[in-house]
């Protein structure tokens, strides 16, 4: 699996350097085409202007969050709440249910008492600024209780080994951000050369 992901970046980055050549080749033998050329001025300027906004999208930021989540989920050892062994695991479970259900219950005052704030104009919950940021808050819920948790366990001794399980997931997931920010990038130049 790790050869796949470590050939996949090579893989899309050769498909980039096709597509840039296709769309130069095509756009020269059939200009009738609405073809845009990535080697003409405009493509050109297109390429290098919007590089950082075809990147810096909602699944970036959703894949970041999701790896510092489950960086806190792994390095806090909160898999072993269904069988706590020691008092501390015991203890540190029902902390953790404590603040999961203040956490729903906030919640649901946020988005099920009518007029709530999180709604949308029309009073519902789909599509709504909550169920646009559902999947940023649940990693973030989930972060937060993961690291209580570890906290609370003692497998999170201090603030900076808080901080290194939070880097720790990104560090995991980082084949997949670079996957993804090549991926993003083939995605909007074959929409910029065939839109």
């Amino acid at each position: 699996m790790k050869k796949i992901l470590a050939r996949l970046p090579l893989i899309l980055i050769l498909l980039q350097l096709l597509v840039i050549l296709v769309s130069w080749l095509i756009a020269a033998a059939q200009p009738q085409l609405a073809i845009h050329s990535l080697l003409s001025s405009e493509g050109l300027r297109w390429l290098f202007a919007s590089l950082a906004g075809n990147i810096a999208t909602s699944v970036l930021s959703c894949l970041l969050l999701a790896a510092m989540a489950y960086g806190a989920i792994t390095r806090s050892g909160i898999s072993s709440i269904l069988h706590p062994v020691t008092y501390r695991q015991r203890f540190a479970r029902k902390i953790v249910i404590v603040e999961a259900a203040l956490l729903i219950a906030f919640a649901l005052l946020l988005t099920a008492v009518p007029h709530a704030v999180l709604l949308s104009v029309t009073g519902v919950l789909f599509p709504s600024s909550f169920s646009d940021s559902f999947f940023p808050i649940l990693c973030i819920v989930l972060m937060v209780v993961s690291l209580t948790y570890g906290i609370v366990c003692g497998t999170i001794a201090t603030i900076t080994m808080a901080f290194e399980s939070l880097t720790e997931g990104i560090k995991d997931a980082a084949s997949l951000i670079l996957i993804y920010i090549f991926s993003a990038e083939l995605y909007a130049m074959l929409g910029y050369v065939f839109g």
